[in-house]
């Protein structure tokens, strides 16, 4: 075996293990670097075949049940390597992106749930006993900002009445945010793997200003909606969990028409990420953006058209 994939693979593998571990101090940057850490296995796995980015998550394994908990080998498996494994599996076998996404993000969402499952039934918990217990880790990341920061008593509790509404609402939106999160994951690190792939390598499918969701998930959109307006907790949290999964599938749809008419604009590279980040963050564009992405379905945003004599 060549040193260089050697070397290559023993960088990966701390890199994966930073992004896994060691980012929890820098905030909401360290949450975005987080959802990298399956890219180091999926690059060597593109560029030295899917055995590479075994190596990767199987070393990186090893060492979390070592040094950490068969808990934290598990969680990272589930959550991050898998998906680290199924992303360069894909994309060998050529087929089109956004399928890519969708199959491992699939595989990913249905592992997660059996572990979760098997965690209930082996420590004789209950399923929302679990949830409250991955909820707490969250919360308890952010509780340690108000140790840190110089507040006052009526402050802080605002801040805890604050943290409690959030945690409520994470409780009930637990599962939908967590596919979301994790569609979201694979999505970037393609992405990211797209601005470094190694030569020779491609994708298939649309390209993203062309870019459409399936006709038929409309359908799931429509009940997610109709659902919210029945009166009981347990059916209007399904339908909740429904729609934050569904409606960033039509945000980014919308952001796939933005980038069609952007694409031929002679604007500055600077300008355009801009007004992309305004889109992302500023009120009321990102649901402005989710609405075109609804009725490009019907209108066709971008079909050409005949211009008027």
């Amino acid at each position: 075996m060549r040193v260089q994939p050697i070397l290559f693979t023993a960088a990966g593998i701390g890199i994966t293990l930073f992004c896994w571990l060691g980012v929890n101090f820098l905030g909401p940057l360290g949450a975005l670097i987080k959802m990298l850490t399956p890219f180091s296995a999926v690059y060597l796995g593109m560029r030295y075949g899917v055995k590479a980015a075994g190596v990767v998550v199987f070393a990186c394994c090893l060492i979390l049940a070592g040094l950490v908990s068969t808990h934290a080998m598990i969680a990272f498996l589930a959550l991050y390597g898998v998906g680290a494994i199924l992303l360069p599996y894909f994309l060998h076998r050529s087929i089109s992106w956004d399928k890519v996404i969708l199959y491992t993000g699939a595989v990913t969402g249905c592992l997660v749930a059996i572990s979760v499952l098997v965690v209930t039934v082996v420590n004789g918990l209950s399923l929302s006993a679990v949830v409250n217990q991955a909820v707490q880790i969250w919360m308890d990341e952010g509780l340690a900002l108000k140790h840190t920061a110089a507040m006052t008593a009526d402050q802080i509790k605002e801040f805890d009445q604050f943290v409690q509404l959030i945690r409520d609402y994470l409780q009930g939106a637990f599962f939908g945010l967590f596919i979301a999160n994790i569609i979201a994951m694979q999505a970037l690190n393609l992405v990211v793997f797209q601005r470094v792939k190694v030569q020779g390598e491609y994708y298939k499918g649309p390209s993203f200003s062309r870019w459409q969701t399936q006709p038929q998930l409309i359908w799931l959109l429509i009940i997610g909606g109709f659902l919210q307006l029945v009166p009981h907790h347990v059916v209007q949290t399904v339908g909740w969990n429904i729609l934050l999964v569904i409606l960033p599938l039509y945000f980014f749809q919308g952001l796939a028409v933005v980038h069609y008419f952007l694409r031929h604009k002679n604007y500055p590279r600077s300008v355009k990420s801009m007004l992309y980040l305004l889109l992302l963050v500023v009120n009321p564009l990102p649901v402005i953006v989710t609405s075109v992405g609804v009725f490009d379905l019907w209108i066709d945003f971008r079909r050409p058209r005949q211009k008027q004599i």
